[in-house]
């Protein structure tokens, strides 16, 4: 066998066993599973090797061939990052957004090239030739500040996905991945123009900044269109990875962004195909697989040495981003009048950082090697530290908003053990041969409804008028909604089933508020309800698919809401049926 062929197999043994071993290990120890793969990559790649002189399984020409499968899992994520953009998903906001984006883009860049700029200044005192030290100052701020900009959307989509957290402050956090790599990838080829293509035209700028824009858009478009004429969930997973592959190769012939292009080629998709939705179900069936490749490759990639070399101003540069991320969310929400939850704990869900942040950085060593090096190594040195700390910090903001199953927790701190692993795989094997054994399953009914609830619940005033009410309702993908008073005390429900068909009189329609349309919910649940108790009322109201949940001790005090679909699963999850 070729011998590079066959470090390419131990390599990818090497990936798939150890992501497997290093998620275990992340679970036991309460952490998300995407630092586990990073840390297997950072133990099994060249960096780590290279410090302690012990042989690598991933070598450096290793990765490089690897690197198409990191390419493809990033576009991927970004296309799904992209496809949030749907304008009837963004109408729910409007302004609000853009408000609380801006915000935290504006003062996390103003941070970083304010600290940046000074440290330079005032102690570094670095020159480049052919700059004063003012204009050198100036254009490591404005590089380093447009860079910090950029979040990590796969380590965020990842641990929402682990966690299976869902609610208000989940959607906005994947809005505003979205906006800040939108930003951040325009921002650096406009700051890019200034300082180190000065001479070059209008029209190569145009081309760098549209010439994704328009790739993505147009095979976002054919996509659309040939999805129409797909029936089977197969063919939507071959038209979905096809797509993205031929997308990444044409950008990469074209030596333009192919990151940016995804993004918008998700946001054609959501916007033109009517079966988007679909197609993300299915190609969310096969795409973890290179999602835990790609992870365990950037933890392979790591350059843990450019610690070492960050300096001052890498110093600056993370303690900047990280206020800039919490502060300018902190601001944003309260300038675009969200909720506490998402002004005390979004700022924690976007200190992740990496892929895009290297790609510009890339670039900029590339085009700039003068200063573009040490610009580079202190980014790889900083996303180090926010690709191993970020995902913990985005578990923790959505476990604090509420909008993570309690029982999603659970079940990462009770493992199967070995001993009872090979128990089981005895019994099983028994079974196989027709040799009657007996089942000892943990019974699902003594789970609590608080350990699956979500905590973080959106309700509707009772004085909302009714085409604000129907707005709302468009926006949501629920199908009943918890209505409190000004109080802030729950008073029953409104079913949209009832009342989408009915009708007023158009003199009266200004009168109707969402109080005139609540019901009193007499199938409330209890936080401290066993399943088995809650299962009986879920039967007897086969057509509710949410459920509130009010203190035990005082009725109108709503706690959270109970998916029927989540009960269904955690029988399922034990092997029994409801």
């Amino acid at each position: 066998m070729d011998s590079f062929l066959f470090q390419i197999l131990i390599a990818l043994a090497a990936i798939f066993i150890g992501a497997l071993l290093g998620g275990r290990l992340a679970s036991l120890c309460r952490i998300p599973r995407v630092t586990g793969y990073l840390v297997v990559g950072l133990l099994i790649g060249p960096s780590l090797a290279g410090l302690v002189n012990l042989p690598t399984f991933l070598p450096a020409e290793v990765l490089g061939e690897l690197r198409l499968v990191s390419d493809l899992a990033l576009a991927l994520i970004l296309m799904h990052i992209g496809g949030l953009f749907e304008i009837r998903h963004l109408d729910r906001w409007r302004h609000r957004v853009l408000l609380f984006s801006g915000s935290e883009m504006l003062l996390t860049f103003a941070l970083v090239a304010a600290s940046t700029l000074g440290v330079n200044l005032a102690v570094l005192q670095k020159v480049l030739p052919g700059l004063t030290l003012w204009q050198t100052s100036l254009a490591f701020a404005m590089f380093l500040g447009i860079i910090a900009v950029a979040t990590a959307p796969a380590a965020t989509l990842m641990v929402i996905r682990e966690y299976e957290a869902e609610g208000p402050v989940t959607s906005l956090v994947l809005t505003l991945v979205g906006f800040n790599n939108l930003v951040s990838v325009l921002g650096f080829a406009v700051i890019a123009h200034i300082f180190i293509f000065p001479d070059e035209g209008l029209a190569v700028l145009m081309m760098r900044m549209g010439g994704p824009v328009l790739v993505g858009a147009i095979i976002g478009f054919f996509m659309s269109v040939w999805a129409q004429r797909l029936e089977l969930p197969s063919e939507n997973k071959i038209l979905m990875l096809g797509g993205i592959a031929v997308n990444v190769a044409i950008c990469r012939g074209l030596e333009i962004d192919p990151l940016l292009a995804s993004l918008v080629l998700g946001m054609v998709l959501a916007n033109s195909c009517s079966r988007w939705n679909r197609l993300q179900q299915d190609i969310r069936q096969v795409d973890y697989l290179l999602y835990v490749i790609f992870f365990v490759l950037a933890g392979a990639n790591l350059h843990i040495e450019s610690l070492a070399h960050i300096g001052l101003l890498g110093v600056a540069y993370v303690f900047a981003r990280t206020l800039g991320k919490w502060l300018g969310a902190a601001i944003g929400a309260r300038l675009g009048a969200f909720g506490d939850s998402e002004k005390a704990y979004i700022g924690l869900t976007l200190m992740a950082q990496a892929g895009v942040a290297i790609g510009l950085a890339s670039q900029l060593a590339h085009h700039w090697p003068a200063g573009g090096k040490l610009l580079e190594t202190i980014v790889l040195g900083a996303v180090v530290v926010f690709e191993l700390v970020g995902p913990l910090a985005v578990r923790h903001g959505l476990v604090r908003s509420g909008e993570v199953p309690i029982l999603a927790l659970l079940q990462k701190k009770a493992p199967v053990g070995a001993l009872e692993g090979l128990h089981n795989v005895v019994h099983h094997f028994r079974s196989s041969l027709g040799v009657p054994i007996g089942h000892d399953l943990k019974d699902p009914g003594d789970i609590l409804v608080r350990h699956i609830m979500r905590q973080n619940v959106d309700t509707v005033s009772h004085s909302t008028p009714y085409y604000s009410l129907l707005k709302y309702i468009a926006h949501s993908r629920y199908d009943r909604f918890p209505v409190v008073d000004d109080s802030n005390r729950f008073i029953g429900v409104i079913d949209y089933t009832e009342i989408r068909n009915l009708l007023f009189e158009p003199a009266l329609v200004p009168l109707v508020v969402a109080g005139d349309l609540t019901t009193t919910a007499s199938y409330c649940l209890k936080p401290d309800q066993p399943l088995r108790e809650a299962l009986k009322i879920l039967q007897l109201h086969r057509n509710v698919s949410y459920f509130p949940v009010v203190d035990s001790d005082d009725e109108q005090k709503l706690v959270g809401i109970l998916n029927q679909n989540d009960v269904l699963a955690a029988f399922r999850r034990l092997g029994q049926d409801a």
